[in-house]
């Protein structure tokens, strides 16, 4: 029989709807301190233990550790309690602005998709004013497809940035002069990752502000070495001069969708040409 005033494990475990391992958790790290029972063996637990578990499961619920939980069980005074709930605001707003950053990068990303549903010219080149454009670098080497995932991967392990692949567009600085006249796909300079939510911090990368001639379209990626020399003809034909290598943007790929037909690539070539023209123009 338990002396008047103390609770059996499962009373205990049944009231804070908790399993007995948990309370003999806490007995374990030292939190509660049950007495036995000579005659049954029982463990009994006594007002100040179910006073110590109410604190116990409420720091929990703050996320606090356990030997936080143990300090402050032992030694709390109403200092010690308000820097405690001092401690957990500012670990509370941390997490807003952290569910905020995600927050607002999951809708910058979802604009980006959506944005690619609107584009609606395809195959036809225009010209277009970009401001600088950041971005995050993985490689400055030439990458099989199958390697891409690979060194993104390798890339956030090593700087710890993430790069959010669903919405991010995975761009290629096309190599025209080293790339087998006889292959489907142009070899590649490099890869790296435009995003509209990059943290500055983190971007390693830029794409000057300028102007740069433009192609949409839509399917296979076979289409790149089809269609760039439109830009090339293109710029010949304006006179405008061709300011770097052309870049192939992966605007909507496996990525975002298994359906090859849904795929949408962009194609841009760097350009000078007089401000005074016009800030685009169909072929």
């Amino acid at each position: 029989m338990k002396e008047k005033g103390t609770f059996y494990i499962g009373e205990l475990s049944e009231l804070f709807d908790i399993s007995v391992d948990s309370i003999r958790y806490y007995e374990k790290m030292g939190l509660i301190s049950p007495t036995h029972n000579e005659l049954n063996g029982y463990r009994e637990y006594s007002p100040n233990d179910v006073q110590t578990l109410i604190l116990i499961r409420e720091m929990i619920g703050l996320g606090l550790h356990v030997d936080q939980i143990r300090e402050f069980v032992r030694n709390r005074t109403v200092r010690s309690t308000i820097n405690l709930l001092e401690q957990e605001i500012t670990t509370i707003n941390e997490a807003i602005l952290h569910l905020y950053e995600q927050k607002n990068s999951i809708q910058n990303r979802l604009g980006a998709v959506k944005d690619c549903l609107a584009v609606n010219s395809f195959e036809k080149v225009q010209l277009r004013s970009f401001p600088k454009r950041t971005g995050i670098m993985i490689t400055d080497e030439n990458l099989p497809d199958d390697y891409v995932d690979y060194y993104m991967i390798k890339y956030m392990r090593e700087t710890r940035h993430r790069i959010n692949a669903i919405g991010y567009c995975d761009c290629y600085t096309l190599d025209i002069e080293g790339s087998n006249p006889d292959s489907l796909y142009y070899r590649t300079k490099n890869v790296f990752f435009l995003s509209t939510d990059s943290l500055t911090e983190n971007c390693n990368f830029q794409l000057p502000a300028g102007h740069y001639l433009s192609l949409y379209y839509k399917g296979s990626l076979k289409k790149t070495k089809q269609l760039v020399p439109k830009l090339y003809d293109y710029a010949k034909r304006h006179r405008l001069q061709v300011a770097g290598e052309p870049i192939e943007m992966c605007r909507l790929d496996t990525y975002e969708t298994t359906q090859e037909k849904e795929f949408l690539t962009e194609l841009e070539l760097p350009v000078i040409t007089d401000k005074t023209e016009t800030a685009s123009a169909d072929m």
